[in-house]
């Protein structure tokens, strides 16, 4: 599709991307690899680190109450833990060859059902068009993927305030954006740049087995 939303030509788009097995099981352990890394804990103040005094509230002896200290106690509602959570990484490497495959078959459910969508360039795109895009194919929400660089923070300030609407980069896409967006759009030098990525990962992946089964061979033959 070119600017003015007709349809320019046909691309051959790569069976290993676009036409891959549909496994479920790549897409939900990238997404849980996602949700993991970007995941925050919330920290618990301990007793030392909460504000205030440590002046104890009331005499040891002769109220006839318990003996308390100071307000930070445990016991009280706004008091601090003896043991509070500490934040920690929750992330974890995952292997590059289920991560190429989990985007190739979100790929390829997009493309199957028709929700994929190929322009000419990004780059000089406006805000108007993108809208007029969006009201073309008939969407809730698009993911507009480009393969430039350069946004300036105006244009990221307009788009935020776009219902609907998301523009990320070749270098910035994730597969959770895919999956949330109803249509994806992206223009060529995003295709060609994705497309390499998956296939790269492909290639190292059949290049490490065919060593592993080389040295088999060789320490069986030994």
């Amino acid at each position: 599709i070119n600017a003015e939303y007709g349809k320019r030509g046909l691309v051959e788009l790569h069976p290993v991307v676009f036409a891959a097995n549909p496994r479920v099981d790549h897409i939900y352990e990238v997404i849980k690899w996602q949700d993991q890394c970007v995941r925050e804990d919330e920290i618990v103040y301990m007793r030392s680190e909460l504000p205030g005094s440590g002046r104890k509230l009331r005499p040891q002896k002769g109220t006839g109450k318990a003996r308390i200290k100071d307000k930070r106690a445990p016991h009280f509602k706004f008091g601090g833990r003896p043991l509070g959570r500490r934040p920690r990484d929750h992330g974890y490497d995952i292997d590059l060859n289920v991560l190429a495959e989990g985007f190739s078959a979100i790929c390829t459910s997009k493309h199957s059902q028709g929700d994929f969508y190929l322009v000419d360039s990004l780059k000089n795109f406006t805000i108007p068009s993108l809208v007029g895009f969006k009201q073309m194919i008939n969407s809730e929400s698009v993911l507009f993927v480009s393969g430039y660089e350069g946004l300036s923070a105006s244009q990221n300030t307009e788009i935020c305030f776009q219902p609907g609407i998301d523009l990320l980069t070749s270098e910035t896409v994730h597969p959770k954006a895919m999956l949330e967006h109803m249509k994806l759009v992206m223009d060529y030098a995003a295709l060609t740049q994705l497309e390499r990525w998956a296939l790269d990962i492909g290639q190292e992946h059949q290049l490490l087995e065919q060593l592993d089964v080389w040295d088999f061979e060789n320490v069986r033959q030994s």
